[in-house]
């Protein structure tokens, strides 16, 4: 159940007098809304759409054609005794009611915005009564609604929603019965914080803002936040949820309300902001920690130390707001004296940090040098090594190394970390996916993946990591589970947001996966996973012109990457432009002598061109190079006409694969 749904109060509809109250549905363009179910679907595919965007969507469709001012949207949605801010809320409601409907604010063809006044829907509406049909703008008995469409009151929706709430208690019970089931067989089990249970606080860290006027400090700044993420997360995850980064930095200079910034993410209960100020050797350091439902101060305080104190101060910063919200923690097992930090070490590491979080090919290279230059000067210092080994895993998995250069550095890195600090999170789950990706020691992987969520239940980044070891491995309804703690820790994340969306597609849930991947594309469409991953989802439906574009427009995002040129080359394959699919081949290879081309992208162009001759010899160079894409080798649809050879049979042994 969403927040909304638990915290607001009743909507105020004021219907006209003598309204209908039998008009039960709603029709318009592929859309048909339930009023008794409080359901809308699109050609009989349930829309999951949340209470708010709902109750707006019944204003508007009273309202058909004519304006829903922003007053008659502010009684509707929120009562006069509530406290919001409602030009926010308003716009978050209208963008998400609009991203259901698929709509578009520059050309909409059901929401329209009218500057300064209100909204107003656009499309033809037809009301389906109880037994009779009667299609907007002819005007049913009794009813006073614009356009013959009949207003309605607020105890209907009220009702509506009443409903809804029982038959989704059903639904919950039975799966519940199911995952039991599912779940009653024996395997190891999480420990039990990062199981379903007593709600934790949701905490926020906004990004620390740099006041030394020097841009160039940037990465400092960032850095600080990104260490107060990592240690209130790993400290307390039995009641604090931290907000991962990705979601974080999209709030960098942002400047929004505490309540707006609870709405975009999904419910927040506190929020730590501050700044950082640093001259030479000298860092100064304020922190303040917000309660968001009254926006009160509940701390603040201000440190001004040598900059190899900030570990400490850190520290100190937590446990302060462990005091200040009353949470009774139990002591945190690396919860250990800090001690000083040699601030070059320290300076390399928090730029090595700010260049791998660019997600840039420069990016990444620069970022290596500068663990290796803090690991130079201090041996002994585990977070380097943990760094170094994720750089490596991000250059095997953006195909800037060959995977027999990358995972074995990753490996010796992340295995040095956590011999230097056996607490570290990060370095368990960079070594699980090494053993899992390169390795292909299954069991291994698990238990680490497992350790490493242990250690940090708030680390958005082992839930995705183990969601996808568990969608290789053919155990969907766990590796969405999984997605899904990895994007409510991380809800503004786009890559989260795509990769639910492909291990949707890899649990058969094709209508699902595209869905999802749309949402992502209409927030930005000019994040190239999105695109890469919903050409899948329409591949698998047949849909090969829309799959096509979304992969063009991939290519050119991406300056031509090999991985989506590959999956460009089969689409045209499979819709039988063959003249098209040889001419992406031949780029493929022509890249293939300066660059790294994984042989795995090859395999799949030549059995989409019906050459399993060829697609064999590349899968097997594949598994010599220990390519990561062979994760997928057992539901790869390009491979289907193989399943039965020998010689691919024995991949997927060699490869660990279960029968």
């Amino acid at each position: 159940m969403s927040r909304d749904e638990i915290t607001s109060k009743p909507p105020i509809l004021e219907p006209a007098k003598n309204c209908s109250r039998e008009a039960r549905r709603f029709q318009f363009g592929a859309f048909e809304l339930d009023l008794r179910s409080a359901e809308i679907r699109k050609q009989g595919a349930r829309i999951k759409l949340q209470e708010k965007p709902f109750q707006l969507l019944v204003l508007l469709l009273e309202r058909t054609g004519s304006i829903a001012t922003r007053e008659e949207l502010r009684r509707g949605l929120w009562p006069a005794d509530t406290f919001v801010d409602f030009d926010a809320n308003l716009k978050t409601t209208v963008n998400k009611l609009r991203q259901a409907l698929g709509d578009s604010a520059d050309n909409p063809v059901f929401v329209e915005t009218v500057p300064r006044r209100g909204y107003r829907f656009l499309a033809p509406v037809a009301v389906i009564e109880e037994g009779r049909n009667i299609s907007a703008p002819e005007q049913a008995p009794g009813v006073a609604g614009p356009r013959g469409l009949p207003v309605l009151s607020s105890a209907e929706v009220r009702n509506a929603w009443a409903s809804r709430r029982l038959a989704a208690a059903g639904l919950l019970f039975a799966c519940l019965v199911t995952i039991a089931i599912y779940f009653a067989r024996p395997k190891p089990r999480l420990a039990s914080g990062s199981l379903p249970g007593a709600r934790r606080a949701v905490l926020i860290v906004l990004p620390f803002d740099n006041l030394s006027g020097d841009p160039s400090q940037e990465y400092f700044s960032d850095g600080l936040t990104d260490e107060m993420i990592t240690l209130l997360g790993r400290q307390y995850p039995h009641t604090l949820a931290v907000i991962a980064r990705t979601s974080v930095m999209q709030y960098k200079a942002a400047h929004k309300s505490f309540v707006q910034v609870s709405r975009e993410v999904g419910g927040v209960d506190y929020v730590l902001e501050g700044s950082v100020r640093r001259s030479g050797t000298r860092v100064a350091i304020n922190a303040q920690l917000f309660r968001v439902q009254d926006q009160a101060s509940l701390w603040a305080e201000t440190y001004e130390k040598d900059v190899s104190d900030v570990l400490a101060i850190q520290r100190e910063v937590a446990d302060q707001i462990a005091h200040s919200l009353v949470l009774r923690l139990a002591p945190s097992p690396d919860a250990i004296p800090a001690a000083p930090l040699n601030p070059e070490v320290h300076n390399a590491y928090l730029m090595g940090l700010f260049e791998a979080n660019k997600r840039t090919e420069d990016g990444i290279q620069k970022s290596i040098r500068l663990f290796e230059k803090a690991i130079q000067v201090d041996p002994s210092y585990a977070p380097a090594y943990a760094g170094l080994a994720n750089s490596y895993l991000l250059s095997a998995g953006w195909l800037i190394m060959s995977p027999a250069v990358a995972y074995p550095k990753a490996k010796d890195a992340a295995l040095r970390a956590v011999q230097l600090d056996e607490n570290l999170a990060e370095a368990h789950t960079t070594l699980a996916e090494v053993r899992h990706e390169y390795e292909w020691l299954w069991a291994d992987a698990e238990r680490e993946f497992r350790r490493g969520i242990e250690l940090n239940q708030n680390s958005a980044i082992a839930h995705k990591s183990y969601a996808e070891f568990l969608m290789h491995g053919g155990r969907n309804v766990e590796a969405i589970a999984e997605m899904e703690r990895a994007r409510d820790l991380d809800p503004l994340s786009l890559i989260d947001d795509s990769l639910l969306g492909f291990v949707y597609m890899n649990a058969g849930q094709n209508d699902r996966a595209i869905r999802e991947c749309e949402k992502v594309i209409q927030l930005d469409p000019q994040f190239a996973p999105g695109h890469y991953f919903i050409s899948g989802a329409l591949m698998r439906a047949s849909r090969y012109d829309e799959a096509i574009s979304h992969l063009r427009t991939a290519k050119n995002l991406t300056n031509g990457a090999s991985l989506i040129t590959s999956g460009l080359a089969g689409a045209y394959a499979k819709s039988g432009r063959r003249a098209q699919a040889l001419h992406e081949l031949h780029g493929l290879q022509e890249r293939g002598k300066h660059a790294y081309v994984s042989p795995y992208g090859l395999a799949q162009v030549y059995a989409d061109l019906g050459n399993n001759r060829a697609a064999l010899g590349m899968l097997e160079r594949a598994a010599t190079e220990h390519a990561f894409e062979l994760m997928f080798l057992r539901v790869d649809q390009s491979f289907i006409p193989l399943h039965d050879n020998p010689r691919f049979q024995q991949l997927l042994k060699k490869i660990g694969f279960s029968a």
